[in-house]
Formats: structure tokens, sequence, C-alpha cells
């Protein structure tokens, strides 16, 4: 009995180490977001993960500039070893610990990476591989839930899409979720990499919520003096005249459309509104799109955003121009803006409060006369804009929820994507009721 007792006392302690060792990657991971690092990859080992070898391949683009680069790992015993190897084969970086970290700067050639993770020597524990700079992971896809759709400029889109279909679809809604590349290219190759990581990582929040995903494939175009933000459906994308390049609001509703009938066609009952769920670039873009198309729209998650469209359309006699508020929509959609419309949508708006990235400062997002009113009226950081936003959601009765986290950066904690499936839950719940399961059980 006293020996089962001590099994189990020695048990409770060994999970608390591992807690405590997931808590501090996670806090170790958001130190380095604030950092500026932008990419972040890390799992735990021994009791999450089983394996004890693994691969992450990811791509430098030919333009990319100087790479900082680090390692992070702590085990409740043993250690682990990262190797990264550049596209050649050879080894750019050796490392080892149990209880550590190291950086490392350089610039990493053009090309496929691979970063092998090594943890034979460990018992369990967490590695993270954090990188600041142009990187893009190329995530392979099983072609039994995953499928990639061609262009179809004869159906009204010039970029291909992803769409993920989980082993049980629950709800007859969409999810879709703009990709988002972190920097400007037209390279397919690229953009798809970029797109598979994206509905790979996405498609644990839609295989929890049963619905289908909807990934596109959406250039960052380079021009000659910055980039078209497509990504973030600024201003500027709604006015090019480009036909590949124009109103990619429009095209991603025809994507939909073809999502919905492939659906549709295994058997499968597809409503015309979607949800909709994005960070940083991709935040602004879901943002935007429900402003410009409520009526497509059930229900939003939009991370990372520096200021959300205002439901107003002037301020103490400023008119508040799309993307600031509500002023021209009309230029874009043909009517005004609807706020009962608006109101009919369910928005879920977060960031950090020790996110620092401020689109607001930079001109590929928006123009300085628009800059300058936003900071004028509404406040110099985003921090100090929040609580303005959020005044304006609630005047205009939306039903809104917007969060600031204290001592998150720029990136969604774990805590925070649990928030994103409890909020799309409750909309489902609310809409739809118990989950459907005649007819919609099983994806085909």
């Amino acid at each position: 009995m006293l020996l089962c007792v001590a099994c189990l006392y020695a048990q409770v302690a060994m999970q608390s180490e591992f807690d405590a060792i997931r808590q501090h990657e996670e806090q170790r991971n958001q130190e380095l977001i604030r950092a500026g690092f932008n990419f972040g990859y890390g799992f735990g080992f021994g009791k999450i993960r089983k394996e004890k070898f693994n691969r992450l391949t990811f791509i430098i683009p030919g333009e990319a500039r100087e790479q900082q680069l680090h390692f992070w790992v702590e085990t409740t015993a043993g250690g682990v070893c990262f190797r990264l190897l550049d596209p050649d084969g050879n080894i750019v970086v050796n490392w080892s610990g149990h209880k550590g970290e190291t950086s490392v700067t350089q610039r990493l050639h053009s090309g496929k990476h691979v970063l092998e993770v090594d943890t034979t020597g460990a018992d369990e524990g967490m590695a993270l591989f954090s990188a600041k700079g142009q990187i893009v992971v190329a995530a392979d896809l099983d072609p039994k839930f995953f499928q990639e759709f061609p262009a179809s400029p004869a159906n009204g889109y010039h970029w291909p899409y992803l769409l993920f279909v989980p082993p049980q679809i629950k709800v007859p809604c969409l999810l879709v979720v703009p990709n988002n590349t972190g920097f400007p290219t037209l390279d397919l190759d690229l953009l798809r990499a970029s797109a598979s990581n994206e509905i790979r990582n996405e498609s644990k929040l839609a295989t929890r919520l049963g619905c289908a995903l909807l990934v596109p494939m959406f250039p960052r175009p380079p021009t000659r003096d910055g980039n078209l933000y497509l990504h973030a459906l600024n201003r500027d994308s709604l006015m090019t005249t480009v036909e590949e390049w124009k109103r990619v609001d429009l095209q991603l509703l025809q994507m939909i459309q073809g999502a919905q009938a492939h659906l549709e066609g295994k058997g499968f009952t597809v409503d015309r509104r979607v949800l909709l769920s994005g960070f940083s670039a991709s935040g602004d873009f879901v943002n935007r799109f429900a402003i410009l198309h409520p009526d497509r729209v059930l229900a939003l998650a939009g991370g990372g955003i520096a200021w959300p469209v205002a439901p107003i359309a002037e301020v103490g006699g400023d008119s508040l121009r799309f993307p600031i508020g509500l002023a021209d929509v009309e230029a874009f959609t043909g009517e005004p803006a609807s706020l009962d419309a608006l109101r009919l949508v369910k928005w879920f708006l977060y960031r950090g409060s020790d996110d620092h990235n401020d689109p607001v400062d930079y001109r590929d997002c928006y123009a300085e006369a628009d800059a300058e009113l936003i900071r004028r009226r509404f406040g110099s950081t985003p921090a100090v804009r929040w609580p303005e936003a959020e005044r304006l959601y609630a005047e205009a009765h939306l039903p809104a929820r917007l969060v600031l986290y204290p001592g998150v950066g720029h990136g969604p904690t774990p805590a925070i994507r649990e928030d994103i499936v409890q909020f799309f839950e409750k909309c489902l719940h609310d809409v739809y009721g118990a989950p459907i399961s005649s007819g919609n059980n099983v994806a085909k």
C-alpha cells in the first residue's frame, strides 16, 4: 500500500514537472515574439509525442536577408540535439542541450532547409525553434483530407485554394482562414507552402468545430515602391485594376462558392454564411471582409489588429473612409454600409497588450493621411486605441467581444486559441443547436 502511494506521489510530481516545462516554453515563446521573432515551432515529447526524431522542412525565399535563429529546450532528464541542414545537406547549426538556449545570426541560402530534432537521449520535455526573418514552413498534407483546387479565372478567381474536410462534419458551415506569408511574393511554390502550413495548423480548429476549412493562396505582389498588401485587404488592394490581383474579397467569395458546391456534391448541407479566422494581416482581412460582406459571414475571430474598422462613418467632422470606418463602403459594395446587417455577425477581435506591431506606421497598410487621422482621433498606439474601438462597437450595438490580453505579444497563445474555439462553438450552437448528424456526420 505504501509503495502504491509513493508511486502516485511520484506520478503527480512528474506531471507537475512537465506542466512547468510546458509553461516555461509558452512564456519563452511569448518573450521571443515580443522581441520580434515572427516564426515559432514548439513541440512536446515524451508524454505528448512518442516520436523520438522530428523533422521540420522550411523554405528561405531567394530575396531573404539575414536570419536570426533561436533554439530552446528543457527536459526532465537527458539532452536534445538540434541540427539544421541547408539545401545541399550541409550542417549549418548543430547544438545540444538539456535546459538552455542559443541564438545564431547568419544569412541562410535560398531554398529548402531541414531542421532535425533528436530527442532519443531525453526523457520528456519541450523544444522550441524560433526565427526572425523570411521563412515559410512546407507542410506535408494527407490527400485523404486535404485537396488543392486550381485557379479558375472563368469562375472568378485567379489563384488556387486548399480545402480540408475533417473525418467528421458536424455543422453545415465552412471555416475560412486567409493566407499570410509575412513578406511580398508572387512565387506560387512559396504561396503553396505557406497556405499548406496554415491549413495544417488550422485543421485542428476545424476538426474540433466539425466543419470544412478553406485557405486561399493569394499573393502579396511586390511593387516598385513597396508591395500590394492583398493579405490584409487594405484600401489599395480594393483599388487595383490588375486582373489577377483585383478584389481578392470577391475572388474569395467565388472560392467559397466553389468549395460549397464541392461539399454539396458529396452530400453535405452547407450554409452560405461562413466562419472567418485570421491573425495579424489575416486578422485585418477577416475584419474588413465582414464589413464589406456581412450577409456572407456568420462569425469571425480576428487577432493582432491595430485598428478594427470603426462601425461609424464620421467622427467630429472627420469622414472615416474604409478601412478606418464606413464612410465610403458604398464605393466597394454598391450600397451604404448597413448596421442592421453588421449586427447579424458575431465579432471576436483581440490583441495582446504587449503586441507592439502597429500597421498604422506602415504605408503598405495605411496611407499617411489615414494613419494621421487614426492617431489623432483614436490614439497613438494600438493599446490606447483599443478601448476606443471597444466603445464604438458597443455604441453601434454590434454583438462584439473586443479583448486586450495582458502580457501577450504578437501571437495567439494556447489560452487565446481555446477562447477562439469556445467563441465559435457558442456561435454554432446558437445558430444550429445540437450538432447535425443525419447525412452530415462522416466526410466522404
